[in-house]
C-alpha cells in the first residue's frame, strides 16, 4: 500500500486514463450536440484555469486549431477587456480540480456579464465543487465530471491534470476516440515504472541547484507543468525553470552553472527534433558543466550520445506530441515527488506552514465595472 496519496494518484493515472476515454465515449452524442448547436468551429474558444489548471490549456491548445486558446484565469480576472470581448462569440472551457477557486469562479462571472454570445464547457473533478454546481442546470453549459479519483486528496496536481488534458482533447476529437484510445494504451503499456524508477535513482542523489525542462510546441506547455510540480513538491529548495529549445538560446541560456541539470522531452516530429538535437549538441560540448536528461519516444543514437542519461518510452508507433505528454509527465511527477522526499519533506503537504495551499485562498475577488478605463 502506498504511504503518500501523492504517489497513490501518480500510479492510478494508466487507470484513470481509460476510464477518462470511457466517460467521453459515454458521452460522445451529447458534446456532439453542445458543440454543433453552439457553433463551436466559428467561435473562440479559451481554455482557461489557474495554475496546473492553466497549464492543460497550454499543452493541448496548440494541437487542437486555429480558434482554440488557452488564457489563465488569473490573467481574465485582473484585465478581463483584454480577453472578454462584448461582441464576440465565446465557448469558455474551464479547468478546474476542485472547482471552488477564487479565479475560476470569477472568470466565468465576468465571462456571463461581459459577453453577449458565451456558451461554457466546465471540466472539472469535484461534483460537488461551485464550478460544477452553478452551471449544472444551465442550457448554455456542459459540465464534464472527470473520474472521482482524479480529484487529488494530495497537495500537487497530478491525475486531475492529465485526466483533464485528455478530456479537453477528446471532445474535439470526437472522430478519433478509437485511434487515441490504441494511443493511450500503448503508452500506458510503454511506462516501465521499474525502469523509471531507476533513473530517477540516478538523477536524484546530484548535486543539483537548478533544473530546467524544455519543450516544443504542445511540449512547452507541458515543460511548464513539469517545472511547476518540481518546485511546488520541494517548496523551493532548488530553482525551476521551463522554456522552448529555440527560446532557450535568446538569453535563457545563461541560467546554467555547474549544478544546472536541463531535461529535454523530445519532439516526435522530425523537423522539430532537428532544432532539439542541435541544442543538445551544443550544450553537451560546451565548456560549463551542466547535467544533460533527455526523454524520448523514439530510439535515437544521436540524442543518446548528447546527453549524460537517456530515457526512451520504446514506443514504435508515432503519435502526435499532444499524446506523448501523458508519458513524459508520468516521469516528471515521479521525479519531482521522490526529489521531495530527498529533502525530508512530505509531499502530500509540502508547505505545512499555510503559505500555499492545495485551493489557493486569501484572493479578493472585487466586482468590476469597467474601472479600467482612464
Amino acid at each position: 500500500m502506498n504511504e503518500f496519496y501523492t504517489l497513490k494518484e501518480i500510479n492510478q493515472q494508466k487507470r484513470l486514463w481509460l476510464d477518462t476515454i470511457n466517460l467521453i465515449k459515454n458521452r460522445k452524442e451529447e458534446i456532439e450536440i453542445f458543440l454543433n448547436k453552439n457553433d463551436f468551429n466559428n467561435r473562440k474558444i479559451i481554455f482557461t484555469g489557474a495554475g496546473t489548471s492553466e497549464f492543460v490549456g497550454n499543452s493541448i491548445a496548440p494541437s487542437l486549431g486555429k480558434n482554440i486558446i488557452s488564457i489563465a484565469t488569473t490573467d481574465i480576472v485582473s484585465n478581463p477587456e483584454n480577453y472578454l470581448k462584448k461582441d464576440e462569440k465565446l465557448i469558455l472551457i474551464s479547468c478546474a480540480r476542485s472547482g471552488n477557486s477564487p479565479e475560476s469562479l470569477a472568470t466565468v462571472k465576468l465571462a456571463d456579464e461581459l459577453v453577449d454570445n458565451i456558451s461554457h464547457i466546465l471540466i472539472t473533478c469535484n461534483k460537488d465543487g461551485e464550478l460544477a454546481l452553478n452551471k449544472k442546470n444551465d442550457e448554455n453549459a456542459l459540465v464534464l465530471l472527470m473520474p472521482e479519483e482524479s480529484n487529488d486528496k494530495g497537495f500537487a496536481m497530478t491525475s486531475s491534470f492529465t485526466c483533464m488534458s485528455l478530456a479537453g482533447l477528446l471532445i474535439f476529437n470526437l472522430n478519433s476516440l478509437e485511434k487515441i484510445e490504441k494511443i493511450i494504451k500503448i503508452q500506458i503499456n510503454k511506462i516501465k515504472d521499474e525502469d523509471i524508477k531507476i533513473l530517477i535513482d540516478s538523477l536524484i542523489d546530484l548535486d543539483i541547484s537548478r533544473i530546467i525542462y524544455l519543450g516544443s510546441s504542445c511540449l512547452k506547455g507541458l515543460a511548464e507543468e513539469a517545472a511547476l510540480k518540481c518546485l511546488e513538491l520541494t517548496t523551493g529548495h532548488i530553482g525551476l525553470y521551463f522554456n522552448s529549445p529555440l527560446g532557450f538560446r535568446h538569453g535563457p541560456k545563461s541560467i546554467i552553472n555547474d549544478t544546472t541539470m536541463v531535461i529535454t522531452l523530445l519532439s516526435n516530429d522530425n523537423y522539430t527534433r532537428k532544432y532539439e538535437l542541435d541544442l543538445l549538441k551544443e550544450m553537451f560540448y560546451e565548456n560549463k558543466k551542466k547535467v544533460l536528461v533527455t526523454l524520448d519516444m523514439k530510439n535515437s543514437t544521436e540524442a543518446k550520445e548528447n546527453s549524460h542519461y537517456y530515457y526512451s518510452f520504446d514506443s514504435d508507433f508515432y503519435s502526435e506530441d499532444v499524446f506523448n505528454m501523458f508519458s513524459y509527465i508520468y516521469f516528471a511527477q515521479l521525479f519531482a515527488f521522490y526529489k521531495s522526499k530527498s529533502f525530508g519533506i512530505n509531499p502530500d503537504n509540502p508547505c505545512p506552514t499555510g503559505e500555499v495551499n492545495r485551493v489557493v485562498q486569501g484572493v479578493t475577488i472585487y466586482n468590476y465595472k469597467g474601472e479600467s478605463q482612464c
